[in-house]
């Protein structure tokens, strides 16, 4: 049986769905999405993604719990046992809707295009997570909302692939010398077992793991700072590891050529992975 998707109401396949090439998310990049790991067959920290996903709705002035009226949750669940997802992600698109004419100003009442599909992602091995990966710094050059979840990435894209060009896993970007995120990903580092990461603002995306990972190991007694990261730190960081749905914890253990102490994961990286790892065994 062919994937089924939601679009606009219906299930469809996934070769069978059609969007209007007047749709302002085709054209303008005018949307949110949301990533969301599926664990056994069932959507994980989805009410924490949904929070999210009506936040940015409302930040780019569609109307407030959208994602309530749409019933988002009922149809993720439905797409989940239709697909008979067990580990998976589900991706949720929400765009301001199809115009007559291209134009910059949108109509103040206009019918959202509407989807909901899974997406395969592969875990890293436990062997990966102890190697770790490579990064690289960039200037962040995106715009300055990035607190909103917007389907407008080719920031993040060009950024993304900056890193893969070079063979690495992530590109960690600077902006007035601080650390915002990881192109897809939040960041966190460790200096004499104090855990960093930045702080929220307008610059990074609040990342559910990210969340995740600062209240498990504040209930385990860890210290934990958010504030601002310096370029400077990073580079003299014990440890450092990137954040995100599809990857909990991704050690870096070299940037720009230079090895991060002993050039695999650290101790307290390997135990928050733990941590996290356990947490989503008992979900």
């Amino acid at each position: 049986m062919q994937e089924q998707i939601f679009l606009n109401g219906s299930f469809v396949s996934r070769t069978d769905a059609k969007v209007s090439i007047m749709d302002r998310g085709f054209l303008f990049g005018d949307g949110v999405y949301e990533l969301i790991p599926v664990y056994n067959g069932k959507p994980f920290l989805l009410d924490k993604h949904l929070s999210r996903l009506n936040k940015s709705l409302t930040l780019i002035e569609m109307k407030n719990n959208l994602s309530d009226d749409l019933e988002i949750e009922k149809i993720v669940n439905e797409v989940i046992h239709k697909n008979k997802f067990k580990d998976h992600f589900i991706y949720i698109q929400i765009t301001r809707g199809t115009h007559t004419d291209r134009q910059h100003v949108y109509q103040s009442v206009i019918e959202p295009t509407v989807l909901v599909m899974g997406q395969f992602s592969k875990a890293y091995t436990a062997d990966e997570i102890k190697k770790g990966f490579r990064a690289t710094i960039h200037e962040d050059y995106r715009w300055r909302r990035a607190n909103i979840k917007s389907i407008s990435l080719l920031g993040n894209v060009l950024l993304k692939n900056h890193a893969a060009k070079k063979g690495m896993y992530e590109t960690i970007l600077i902006h007035n010398d601080k650390v915002t995120e990881g192109s897809a990903s939040n960041i966190f580092i460790v200096n004499n077992n104090v855990v960093y990461t930045p702080k929220l603002g307008n610059e990074l995306l609040s990342g559910v793991t990210r969340s995740l990972i600062l209240d498990l190991l504040k209930k385990n007694k860890y210290l934990v700072e958010e504030s601002d990261v310096t370029k400077e730190q990073v580079m003299s960081a014990d440890e450092i590891w990137c954040s995100s749905s599809t990857s909990p914890i991704a050690p870096i253990t070299e940037i720009d050529g230079k090895v991060i102490k002993e050039g695999t994961a650290g101790t307290v990286t390997l135990e928050t992975h733990k941590l996290v790892t356990e947490f989503i065994g008992k979900f």
